[in-house]
């Protein structure tokens, strides 16, 4: 390997550059993950910082840096699809369970309390078993979609008629809560996307 070559590369390379791409990285990083505190944004920061100078200190010209660094957020977003479930806010997910719940009210009418409790049960469970089930946020939305279609094209039936009809039958009756004070924690911590950042 011609050793020259490889350190010319490096001295030429503006400063500016390296941090228009650790900008670029920084702000992939931000995408992948929802907004959190300072000591989130920091350890953001510290991946960020890996990724370019391991791209840096590996590659043996400025082609190969460019391409180490398109690999490693490359990696990153395939990751990302893969732990979407850490994306979907838990009150994006209680509106949708509301919305079901609206949709059911209107093909099992109920009376009081009870019947209003049961129709939620009913709308949570369905919609814990869309979210386990799905393979990314637009499969989770698009299960959803269809089914609720589904529910507004079907005449009015009795409960186990719909039940069944949404898959809910023999299902387990305690769901995880979609409560974000219950949950909200679960989306403060770092994703296990990130740890890819040390890959290659």
């Amino acid at each position: 390997m011609d050793t020259t070559t490889t350190t010319n590369w490096r001295d030429q390379l503006q400063p500016e550059t390296r941090q228009i791409i650790l900008n670029n990285i920084m702000g992939k990083l931000k995408f992948c993950h929802l907004p959190g505190d300072v000591d989130e944004d920091l350890e953001l920061q510290k991946i960020a910082h890996s990724i370019e100078q391991k791209s840096y200190g590996g590659a043996t010209t400025p082609a190969d840096y460019f391409e180490k660094i398109a690999s490693k957020i490359l990696l990153l977003e395939k990751a990302r699809e893969r732990e979407w479930r850490y994306q979907l806010r838990p009150d994006c997910r209680q509106r949708i369970v509301n919305k079901i719940t609206e949709t059911l009210r209107r093909h099992l009418p109920v009376s009081g309390p009870e019947g209003s409790q049961e129709l939620w049960r009913i709308a949570r469970r369905f919609e814990e078993k869309i979210f386990i089930a799905a393979t990314s946020q637009s499969d989770y939305l698009r299960k959803i979609s269809l089914k609720m279609l589904t529910m507004e094209t079907t005449s009015q039936g009795r409960h186990g008629q719909l039940s069944n009809q949404l898959g809910l039958n023999n299902e387990p009756a305690n769901p995880v809560d979609t409560n974000p004070r219950q949950h909200g924690s679960r989306n403060r911590r770092m994703p296990a996307w990130t740890d890819d950042y040390h890959m290659g």
